[in-house]
């Protein structure tokens, strides 16, 4: 797969004939170098029709250290604050989506065992408007970890993280992107009170 250019070093119709030449394997493989398979779909969509929402499925997920703070991500493509978190590539189990998104944006390794699921979300709160123009509704379910002895200075994201820091809940930046996922987690905290 690293004979392919950039993704955006494509025109549109050499992406779409890149994507049409290969088969369903060489399509995973060349998605996970591309954002994962929804990005490289949303993609190869014709420009003309790149407007027309669309659902998305994916996982986010609460990493808890033992004081109580959550980890949030400054993303590099909205400067805006989120969860870690993304698409869920074909076939994959959701909370494998989860574990491999969050080792991919923070090098926190998880067991997809060991986490917890707190709640689906959906619906107008989901909708996500791209940087290209593209319009999704994320079916997002929102999953809970708890590790303890991290230091976020050590943590490591990917292209997409500016950086990533631990907040109290009730503290977090006003420019954030997942206020519907962090408003279901505290309500997930008061009805299970430690």
């Amino acid at each position: 797969m690293s004979d392919y250019k950039n993704m955006r070093e494509y025109t549109h119709e050499e992406f779409v004939d890149l994507v049409m030449s290969l088969s369903e394997e060489e399509l995973l493989k060349l998605s996970a170098n591309y954002g994962g398979y929804p990005v490289l779909f949303r993609m190869a969509l014709d420009n003309r029709i790149n407007h027309i929402p669309f659902i998305q499925t994916g996982a986010a997920i609460i990493i808890r250290n033992e004081n109580e703070q959550i980890l949030l991500q400054e993303r590099t493509d909205r400067n805006k604050w989120g969860l870690p978190g993304g698409c869920q590539d074909l076939g994959e189990d959701l909370r494998v989506t989860a574990v491999r998104e969050t080792f991919e944006e923070t090098g926190i390794r998880l067991d997809p065992n060991s986490i917890e699921l707190i709640d689906t979300l959906s619906g107008e709160s989901r909708k996500n408007s791209y940087p290209n123009g593209d319009i999704v509704y994320n079916n997002t379910s929102l999953y809970l970890a708890d590790i303890s002895n991290v230091d976020e200075k050590s943590l490591k994201g990917d292209s997409e993280t500016k950086r990533l820091k631990f907040f109290i809940p009730d503290e977090v930046p006003e420019n954030l992107m997942d206020s519907d996922l962090i408003k279901s987690y505290l309500s997930y905290t008061l009805r299970n009170k430690r």
